[in-house]
């Protein structure tokens, strides 16, 4: 059965630029305990005693997960991760010919026999231990046996199969998980695979199919380079795909939000599972479909993890679609009238990169003759922000002024951080560029002041 490791606070906080506050990794590592993870990573404690903190803190939160401390094949570093308070301590020692010349300047012999013995020291301590040959997809097989096996004799329970550069294939890591699974001591297998070529999720699946038991993942795929398996997309392909429906969809989101709030690093609108597209349909034949039946265009119902579907008006648009947000507003026009309409959209959406639901409206006037009276217009606004403290307020002003709607931007003094001056063609636009504001990851809340009258002088 699948097991999972998240090592956001690990392999997470190895991401560039990305560091967490103590109370941040506190909160995540509750998040990920409701998940049901089995393992959290929590960190090497001999990083920084900030880490150690940590780490210890985390291992007297007592969560139900195993709380895993990072350490080098050093026994100061064992000693660390003891003194934390850590169930198991994950030992790591490279195995791979360029690892153990250029880096290490260690013999094979010498390399089996230092595994041989942190491994030992570990378990003397009574911890539980992972063993990891790092770069181990770059070793040559029968020496990474031996190495394992060493580790595995000398009291070592699971064995980390690290993709370190990520150049492994799905079939390819079938193939090494099958021989290893075959040619190892008794242990559990886990799986650390990168993401430098995007396949880091389909590797590891396969891996799991082969016989490997636990992959290791990140929230909101996190860590060095371009990361390892998201967290969310490996629990829901799981879920929906093989039928392992035995972790909590429901805090995905949050804690999703949360990480990219206090790590700083910004999700791709089209990122799988957690995007701000990942439900948002746009094309005419598309969005027929799903007001329809979603079944046509989603692989899966949004609301399995709290989430609603979008639907965007622009030149792709269908009737359909047109007709349903029409619709929304207590709007109704007969199929003529719904004709023009359309054509009328399109041409717009060939000017503008977004139409607004007022947009609509006022075509809609023009096209019925009819005072539809249902949004004011040309409204003018100051909106203020307060930002994470922990976010440079600059990365939010620099998505702040890529807003069309937006005319000016300050950095300002007492409770809020930023002022933006905006200017919208009524309220539902504004209803509209509020909440697009309220997603900057780094916002922590917004007030707006509506302008009612404006003086120009010195």
């Amino acid at each position: 059965m699948l097991e999972i490791l998240d090592s956001t606070l690990r392999e997470g906080e190895q991401t560039p630029y990305v560091n967490f506050t103590l109370e941040e990794k506190v909160q995540i590592a509750r998040l990920l305990d409701e998940v049901g993870v089995e393992m959290i990573e929590a960190g090497d404690p001999s990083v920084s005693p900030n880490v150690a903190k940590a780490v210890e803190r985390i291992a007297s939160l007592g969560l139900k997960a195993e709380i895993v401390a990072h350490s080098m094949a050093t026994k100061s570093g064992i000693d660390r991760a003891k003194a934390c308070g850590a169930d198991r301590v994950a030992i790591f020692y490279a195995t791979s010919q360029i690892h153990l010349e250029a880096k290490l300047h260690r013999t094979p012999e010498e390399a089996i026999e230092i595994i041989r013995e942190h491994v030992a020291y570990a378990r003397s301590l009574g911890l539980k231990v992972r063993y990891t040959p790092e770069d181990a997809t770059r070793t040559d097989f029968e020496f990474l046996v031996r190495a394992c096996n060493a580790a595995i004799e000398a009291g070592a329970d699971r064995i980390s199969f690290a993709d370190t550069i990520g150049i492994m294939q799905p079939h390819l890591i079938a193939e090494r998980v099958r021989a290893l699974r075959a040619r190892l001591l008794p242990c559990k297998i886990d799986l650390h695979c990168h993401n430098d070529y995007g396949l880091a999720l389909a590797n590891a699946m396969a891996g799991i199919r082969a016989g490997a038991d636990c992959i290791h993942v990140t929230v909101n795929g996190l860590g060095e380079r371009t990361g390892i398996p998201d967290l969310a997309e490996t629990i829901v392909a799981f879920h929906n795909l093989e039928g392992i429906q035995k972790y909590n969809l429901a805090p995905l989101m949050e804690l999703s939000a949360y990480v990219e709030r206090v790590s700083g690093f910004f999700l791709a609108p089209n990122k799988p599972i957690t995007g701000q597209n990942a439900f948002t349909h746009k094309s005419g034949v598309h969005t027929n479909g799903v007001l329809k039946d979603p079944r046509t265009y989603e692989p899966f119902d949004p609301a399995l993890l709290g989430r609603q579907r979008k639907i965007v008006i622009d030149k792709y648009t269908g009737k359909s679609a047109v007709a349903a947000r029409l619709e929304e507003y207590g709007v109704q026009v007969s199929p003529a009238e719904l004709e023009v309409i359309v054509s009328r959209i399109k041409l717009l959406g060939d000017q503008r990169k977004q139409i607004f639901d007022s947009d609509i409206i006022d075509i809609a006037e023009q096209v019925t003759g009819r005072r539809l009276d249902i949004i004011p217009h040309n409204l003018e606004a100051v909106i203020m922000l307060e930002v994470e403290s922990q976010v440079y307020t600059s990365l939010v002003v620099r998505r702040l002024r890529a807003l069309t709607s937006v005319r000016n931007v300050y950095e300002i003094t007492g409770d809020f951080d930023v002022s933006a001056f905006v200017e919208v063609e009524d309220i539902m636009a504004l209803n509209n560029l509020i909440e697009e504001i309220r997603t900057i990851p780094g916002v922590k809340r917004t007030e707006t002041r509506m302008i009612l009258k404006k003086y120009n002088g010195t």
